[in-house]
């Protein structure tokens, strides 16, 4: 059975503690560092979860679409925080107090059985995601640097010194790259500011090193 026909068929008392949110493009829906006791169920839309690296960088690793779920690792372990989510499209989402989830876990194997498999999935994920970061090279490290930081929209503010700490890499490498990525034609970097001159390619080159994965 997929996650729409479960939330769809939940018990009628487990429906009415239902919180029916909204959340327009490009809005937090999710703070980083923040205590969770609720499970978020995306009905609509797309979101997308970023997570800081030690160096400081953002990271995307995780797409949700709709009819899926985040915020369950928090409702197990109170000393895990909230990642950084974010609406890439105009969301809705239902969000369910931990005490409803564990009552609808007992009476739902179908939703118990979702549950354990999307934290045996993350798990294996995160484990994953370390792995590829200590692959990535200084040119990948900057150009997701440049990324996230137009998505997050501060380009504006980024500096190579910024580049530089995010991608723990000196300040030769980071010219470098930055020269690389100019002479390719998608980002131009004048006066000491950096501009996007192709989205498309900007994407194309991102999504050869993607992190994230979609759910």
């Amino acid at each position: 059975m997929n996650f729409g026909k479960i939330v769809n068929n939940a018990p009628a008392h487990i429906r009415k503690s239902f919180t029916y949110r909204t959340y327009k493009k490009g809005s937090i829906i999710l703070h980083p560092g923040e205590q969770n006791n609720y499970l978020y169920i995306l009905t609509t839309g797309i979101a997308e979860v970023f997570r800081q690296t030690y160096a400081g960088t953002m990271l995307s690793v995780f797409i949700y679409q709709s009819y899926s779920c985040f915020g369950e690792i928090e409702i197990f372990n109170e000393n895990v925080k909230t990642l950084s989510v974010i609406a890439k499209q105009n969301c809705e989402i239902i969000a369910i107090h931990k005490e409803k989830v564990y009552e609808w876990m007992k009476m739902d194997f179908n939703f118990n059985f979702y549950i354990v498999k999307q934290l045996a999935s993350k798990l294996i994920l995160s484990s994953d995601i370390v792995a590829k970061l200590s692959l990535l090279t200084v040119k990948d490290r900057v150009l997701l640097s440049i990324y996230n930081h137009y998505k997050m929209g501060d380009l504006h503010n980024l500096t190579k010194q910024v580049l530089s700490s995010e991608a723990c890499a000196p300040i030769r490498s980071v010219n470098r790259s930055i020269a690389q990525f100019v002479n390719e034609g998608f980002i131009d970097y004048k006066d000491k500011n950096f501009y996007v001159k192709s989205v498309i390619e900007l994407e194309k080159n991102v999504e050869c090193i993607s992190l994230s994965e979609t759910y």
